[in-house]
């Protein structure tokens, strides 16, 4: 049975541009019809869909293109090969054995909670990807992913949601890894589209491309709190990432069944999403292509007389990755010195906002620059709405960890600078233990340092930044709130506190205590003060803090 490779390449599109090498005369005419797009969006999960794959280095071949169960195929024996399943969380109601989603609830502004209801399945597995329950290797059979539906909780468009548990899992020699979970909760709904209406069917984001009904996104609120719990085989390891704010992860002990209860809960969050369509026969966007393409390296080829020898439309979706792409194109037309404009003015201006709630669980993500801090147990989350970042992950320099971000300054259809600016959010969480390790800390409560650096590298004493101990969870919660764009820096700095003969000297009250039983640790006391040198001004947080050496106190 010949596998849908269409689909397949669908599956990766939002990963890396859609570029192909081709030759064309130099003289050749240009379609009149064509044109190209470009897109930045962050919406529609990177990957989607039911696969089984044989993989050689960076090549990946999928198996079972003549058999009605993938694992038959001879070729990708799993004993002998390098394996990785693409599939969905089941529901745990469903499953006793594997990794399950348990429950998914809203968590209303007044804190109580409403459980969702399991409405249907989203679609059905495409029989060309179907293969069976492999429990040795944790495998479940190919499913498709669950709408539910809260009770008091609706969108633009009625109140199904996608709930996705999407699974990636490599099996080495017939040895399963630790999966990389990727689980969003987005506001969706449903229509009928024919499978010949191209054009209408370029808003689905089914796992079958061969499904009538075709799900797409509403519009919601942002700020909706949901939580997803989930029970897992392997307890998560090192970094989570996300698209949430006030983010909060709580993994208990493994169970009877040997898996561990992982929670996770926070807001939804407003993402820009960027898309710009470009047609030959109107002459100002054909010179705006011409500059586009003159100034991003992967486009340079493609020329007006290209595009129209693929056919006459190019379409280039980035996703979050691409952070000096944006910044390139943002700074096309853009005088020395100034703010954009041009060409660039148009890529400074968001074209909508998209409402997402997603987390990635990925044991092999590790921020760069840390080192001697294994991962064998969760160490950190990091969120931010910022469109796209340098890295997934925050950078550690041996002082701080900073984490570059960049989107539109403007909401949509914004025009003054001041108050029509996208309002930036940055949260990040760190385990006590993972703090010490990285910045070698021992006992006592650090100093604290949360700054957000401009795009001209200037201090922004407007955002509101928090940095602080929670004793309770025994997690550093970090945040920073209402920067604006184009491409600032959040920087985070934890350093020792002042010390008396070599010991840390803890400078927070103790904990009172009553006659009946001791009191709950408390969180511990954070300070505030401003720091100058020259035109520079720092913001320093902790217990104690000090100015850095050079800076006064303000």
């Amino acid at each position: 049975m010949r596998k849908n490779l269409a689909r397949i390449f669908s599956s990766i599109i939002l990963l890396t541009p859609l570029l192909v090498s081709v030759t064309t005369p130099a003289q050749a005419a240009v379609d009149p019809d064509s044109y190209a797009v470009m897109q930045f969006r962050d919406d529609v999960d990177p990957i989607s869909g039911n696969y089984l794959y044989k993989v050689s280095g960076a090549k990946q071949t999928p198996c079972g293109s003549e058999y009605e169960n993938l694992w038959d195929d001879p070729a990708c024996a799993p004993a002998t090969s390098t394996l990785q399943v693409y599939n969905y969380l089941p529901l745990c109601a469903d499953e006793k054995v594997l990794n399950c989603i348990e429950s998914v609830t809203w968590i209303k502004s007044d804190g109580s909670e409403v459980r969702g209801s399991f409405k249907e399945s989203r679609g059905s597995v495409d029989p060309d990807f179907t293969f069976s329950r492999q429990e040795k290797f944790n495998v479940g059979a190919s499913i498709t992913p669950q709408i539910f539906t809260f009770a008091g909780l609706s969108h633009s468009k009625g109140s199904s949601y996608a709930v996705t548990g999407h699974v990636t899992q490599d099996i080495v020699n017939g040895t399963p890894s630790a999966p990389k979970i990727v689980a969003s909760i987005a506001p969706v709904y449903s229509e009928n589209v024919s499978l010949d209406d191209k054009e209408a069917r370029t808003d689905c984001f089914n796992v079958n491309a061969n499904d009538v009904k075709c799900w797409k996104f509403a519009s919601s609120d942002s700020g909706v709190t949901f939580k997803l719990n989930m029970k897992l085989l392997t307890k998560p390891q090192g970094w989570i990432s996300g698209r949430v704010t006030s983010p909060k992860v709580t993994i208990s002990a493994a169970d009877a069944s040997k898996r561990f209860d992982v929670s996770i809960s926070g807001a939804n969050l407003s993402i820009p999403i960027l898309t710009k369509r470009y047609d030959y026969s109107v002459a100002a966007e054909q010179s705006s292509w011409t500059k586009i393409a003159g100034a991003i390296k992967d486009l340079g080829a493609y020329t007006w007389e290209k595009i129209s020898s693929v056919g006459g439309e190019l379409i280039v979706p980035y996703g979050p990755n691409f952070f000096n792409t944006f910044n390139q194109l943002v700074a096309i037309d853009r005088p020395s010195d100034g703010k954009p404009a041009g060409v660039g003015k148009e890529y400074d201006v968001a074209d909508r906002l998209a409402q997402v709630w997603r987390v990635v669980l990925d044991p092999t993500n590790t921020p760069s620059g840390v080192s001697g801090c294994a991962a064998t147990d969760f160490q950190g989350f990091v969120s931010s709405n910022a469109m796209t970042y340098g890295t997934a992950l925050p950078k550690y320099d041996g002082a701080t960890m900073s984490y570059d971000v960049a989107s539109p300054h403007y909401n949509p259809g914004g025009k003054d600078y001041d108050a029509d600016a996208f309002k930036g959010r940055y949260d990040l969480l760190l385990t006590e233990a993972y703090a010490k390790c990285v910045w070698s800390l021992k006992d006592g409560v650090p100093n604290v340092s949360v700054e957000v650096q401009k795009t001209d590298g200037t201090l922004d004493n407007s955002v509101k930044v928090t940095g602080a101990l929670n004793s309770t969870t025994g997690l550093y919660e970090f945040s920073a709130i209402g920067f604006t764009f184009s491409s600032p820096k959040i920087k985070i700095k934890l350093s020792a506190p002042p010390t008396k003969d070599g010991t840390p000297t803890v400078t927070q009250a103790a904990p009172a205590t009553s006659q009946a039983a001791p009191a709950a640790k408390p969180k511990a006391t954070v300070k505030s003060i401003n720091c100058v040198k020259g035109k520079i001004t720092k913001r320093v947080t902790g217990a104690n803090p000090k100015c850095p050496a050079g800076f006064k106190k303000k």
